[in-house]
């Protein structure tokens, strides 16, 4: 697989989105001076100093710049041994391979598909969180965090994937419908033989030919069941195999909103239990996001989570 299997040279500092050094702080630019305000001197026995902003651009680059600084990002988390900061790494190289999904989408002169390029990023955002169970009862707030952002990325993810096939889908929705609806009147049709047993007139076209077993209909392709007839009484029904892989291919993508809701579930159940301060922060820094929010929203919050993740672990 094209991530997990990235080799590049070992980095000695990270560079943000402009190929400038970040110094102590990841992400495209650098904290906002104004969230370090000292609060008032009647409230400062009362209130932290509010958490770094990051400073984004909205400079746009080629997909090779973005997937260089997502090697970067994988390479670095390769040589830790920290669980927990090398989960964070790969959840940030993650969102760099998401850049780079979004460049090709941009660029429809890219030879990668950007459908493939997310698929490959969810792999390694599940990769990262088998590192350890963040989501467990043993879970410390600062992994539960993390799970959250990661649910978030693979939501949207999911959804993005599903949005990138939605026209197969519609395609192969209207094809098996219509082979079912023909199929419901052909078993619907009047019997040629009557109640008694006898032939009730002229026989059927069908009772002429081959079984299905038989014979195969050219213009339905081979059939997956090897049942002697179309229904038997095991309840098995022969389909064409174009119809099976139709349908296989429709539920592959249909699934995508499934996993899409199922994770973004997951995501505002954990937040329940994590620090729910740390997320209204997050929001009121960044604007909340939402299952309509776009790739560049979504790599832009989950970086600024990320970037206050590490500053509560000591990771910068």
């Amino acid at each position: 697989m094209l991530i997990i299997t990235l080799i590049a040279p070992r980095i000695s500092q990270e560079e943000d989105a402009h190929g400038k050094p970040s110094s102590s702080f990841h992400g495209n630019g650098q904290p906002d001076p104004d969230l370090w305000s000292t609060p008032s001197s009647t409230s400062m026995d009362h209130l932290e100093p509010r958490r770094p902003k990051l400073m984004f651009n909205d400079t746009l680059h080629n997909a090779d710049y973005y997937m260089q600084e997502a090697k970067k990002l994988k390479h670095k988390a390769d040589a830790l041994q920290d669980k927990f900061g090398k989960a964070v790494n790969y959840a940030d190289g993650a969102l760099s391979f998401i850049e780079c999904g979004n460049a090709m989408e941009r660029d429809p002169l890219e030879a990668k598909s950007p459908y493939t390029m997310y698929s490959e990023t969810v792999e390694l955002i599940r990769y990262a969180m088998r590192l350890k169970n963040f989501t467990s009862h043993s879970a410390t707030v600062a992994e539960k965090k993390l799970a959250v952002l990661c649910y978030r990325c693979l939501s949207l993810l999911y959804l993005r994937m599903f949005k990138l096939k939605k026209d197969h889908a519609m395609k192969y929705s209207r094809s098996l419908m219509e082979y079912f609806k023909n199929s419901a009147k052909s078993s619907q049709a009047p019997s040629p033989w009557g109640a008694n047993g006898k032939s009730a007139g002229t026989p059927s076209p069908m009772s002429l030919s081959p079984s299905p077993v038989s014979s195969v209909s050219s213009s339905s392709g081979p059939l997956v069941s090897s049942s002697s007839s179309a229904s038997s009484s095991s309840g098995s029904v022969a389909i064409p195999q174009r119809i099976h892989h139709m349908a296989a291919s429709h539920v592959n993508i249909t699934n995508n909103i499934l996993r899409s809701y199922e994770h973004w579930d997951t995501a505002d159940k954990l937040s329940r239990e994590s620090q729910a301060e740390f997320f209204q922060d997050l929001d009121s820094v960044m604007d909340p996001l939402t299952q309509q929010s776009s790739m560049t929203e979504l790599v832009r919050y989950v970086r600024q989570g990320l970037h206050w993740l590490r500053i509560e672990a000591h990771l910068l």
